[in-house]
């Protein structure tokens, strides 16, 4: 099931309504759902641990969910901004990838193919975000 970034946000709004955290709470919040992904990563990428893809997906959204507040209260459509800002890193790219392509590569990077869905990756890399 697919979804708009700015409907996504507007029910997270609406779904949350009075449980808004104060400014500073918000990024302290974010810095600490972003810390729960990190872990997952340097779990499963440098411990050799197994990734659950569902328990990911649910920190991700955390993740989502305080930039969907942040946004909220500071009148951003983060729809817009995230088109924007693809807009602009389609004419970086290019050139992106041709100073850190073979970079990426060597260091585990580049071009990974995404786990797929439902699967925990207990012996692959996942889709670089």
């Amino acid at each position: 099931m697919s979804h708009d970034i700015d409907s996504l946000r507007l029910r997270a709004a609406a779904v949350l309504r009075g449980l808004t955290h104060p400014p500073l709470g918000m990024a302290a919040a974010l810095a600490e759902e972003c810390g729960e992904v990190s872990k997952l990563l340097l779990d499963r990428y440098a411990y050799g641990k197994t990734l659950p893809s569902a328990k990911l997906g649910d920190e991700l959204a955390d993740v989502f969910l305080c930039l969907c507040e942040i946004a909220t209260i500071h009148g951003i459509e983060l729809g817009e901004a995230v088109d924007q800002k693809l807009t602009k890193i389609a004419r970086l790219a290019p050139e992106w990838r041709s100073e850190l392509g073979d970079f990426l590569e060597r260091a585990g990077g580049g071009n990974l193919s995404p786990v797929p869905r439902g699967s925990d990756d207990s012996a692959g890399p996942a889709c670089p975000g």
